[in-house]
């Protein structure tokens, strides 16, 4: 049988009773800690870690975990893009808006129409400004009007 010097240190290290507190104590001596807000090495260098597996396996050892207590991204689903991760909402906000749709529109022409309307009364000539065109004493350019005044008086 071959000795494995530091995979017998590492399971006298971890000492516990059964074969899973033994697997369980190694993997978590293996991992690295945050203490204190710093990360600490881990107790167990990988190298050592390979080691108590071939030596709890030599020793008879049944079972040992593929990777120690390492998150694999198995459970953890693809980030996507955002336009992925934000189709589902942006199908019930277009279904909703779909509904409101009717309601929207009549809403809009109504504006428009009063918008247009209001722009037709501010260019109605009053019967004062009709007079003064005529007259010639007020001139039409552009936006505003213009009054000129007599200055021959």
């Amino acid at each position: 049988m071959r000795e494995y010097p530091y995979g017998g240190r590492v399971l006298e290290m971890a000492g516990q009773r059964t074969a899973a507190e033994l697997v369980t104590r190694v993997q978590q001596l293996a991992r690295p800690r945050y203490v204190g807000g710093v990360w600490k090495k881990p107790l167990v260098s990988g190298r050592e870690l390979a080691a108590a597996r071939r030596a709890f396996l030599a020793e008879g050892g049944v079972e040992w975990p593929a990777k120690p207590l390492r998150d694999r991204g198995a459970d953890k689903p693809f980030k996507l893009s955002r336009k992925e991760r934000e189709r589902e909402q942006r199908k019930v906000l277009i279904e909703e808006n779909m509904r409101r749709m009717p309601q929207m529109v009549a809403e809009y022409r109504k504006q428009r129409r009063e918008q247009r309307e209001a722009g037709r009364r501010a260019k109605e000539k009053t019967e004062e400004q009709r007079y003064l065109l005529a007259t010639g004493k007020m001139k039409e350019e552009g936006p505003h009007w213009q009054i000129f005044k007599d200055t021959k008086r």
